[in-house]
């Protein structure tokens, strides 16, 4: 691992995230397709049904609750992340459900397996990374022509105010994951931490010792870098670049700090 990837290996050991409160295969299926999975999906064209008997890659899986997702309705799934803990959270999940996942410890850079992939989900990963485009480049050669990867990051224009904050919280607690979280708990939620999965969102969006920003009209000039035809984006983002450009202005006011893109591989020419 890096530096970079220590450090944020380091977090994930201790609060893994999400963490969500998955009590029910009812809390598996309904909460997580109306809360996230639906948009997700749409993104790509897909809905859940196209699914079923698909090989999907999970890059970046956390706690796996994705992964188990895609595994309940039908498809071929394979997690990667590198922190045990979230591994670990996520096989127990799995298993809870009698779900089949194969999860595995490893760096999107460093993956190396022997098949293609029908659908690619990368949420809320590569903006962690050292090298955001590396990795995305070598996702995008482990896709299957004609299938789709979908990435979540960070947007440059929404997240801003948030960035400000972060600012702020590293002059007053420095870079200690510990005195971020005791200041988020003591001055901005000014109260104690109620659950688990409450502490794995904060650690992740206050405590995170590295994050990069980035626009739709970045990523889907990484598309046009390795034929991937741009198919869809959550928050919808409006028509052509300038389109895209005035919609994500518009994000700093109303906080969109986050974003997906979906893609399709093109076909091999003939």
């Amino acid at each position: 691992m890096d530096r970079i990837a220590l450090a944020v290996n380091q977090l994930y050991e201790k609060y893994p995230y999400p963490s969500l409160p998955i009590k029910s295969e009812k809390d598996l299926v309904n909460k997580l397709h109306s809360n996230i999975m639906a948009n997700i999906l749409a993104t790509a064209g897909l809905n859940i049904s196209d699914l079923s008997g698909k090989t999907i890659l999970d890059a970046g899986c956390g706690t796996g609750e994705k992964a188990c997702y895609y595994s309940y309705h039908g498809a071929n799934v394979s997690a990667i992340d590198m922190s045990n803990a979230s591994l670990k959270t996520g096989q127990e999940l799995a298993d809870k459900f009698n779900l089949a996942v194969d999860f595995q410890r490893c760096d999107i850079a460093d993956f190396n397996p022997s098949k293609q992939f029908d659908h690619i989900f990368c949420l809320g990963v590569l903006h962690h990374t050292s090298d955001p485009y590396m990795r995305f480049q070598k996702l995008a050669k482990l896709c299957k022509p004609n299938g789709t990867i979908t990435i979540g990051l960070y947007n440059t224009y929404g997240r801003f105010r948030h960035r400000l904050r972060r600012m702020k919280m590293r002059f007053v607690a420095g870079n200690d994951i510990e005195r971020r979280m005791n200041y988020v708990e003591t001055s901005i939620f000014k109260r104690k931490f109620k659950s688990t999965h409450e502490k794995a969102f904060v650690a992740d969006k206050y405590a995170h010792p590295y994050e990069s920003y980035h626009s739709i009209g970045e990523v889907t000039g990484w598309f046009d870098k390795n034929d991937i035809s741009f198919t869809g984006a959550y928050p919808h983002a409006g028509k052509g670049k300038l389109g895209a450009f005035l919609t994500q202005l518009k994000w700093i006011k109303t906080r969109k700090g986050f974003f997906i893109v979906s893609g399709r591989k093109n076909p091999a020419p003939k």
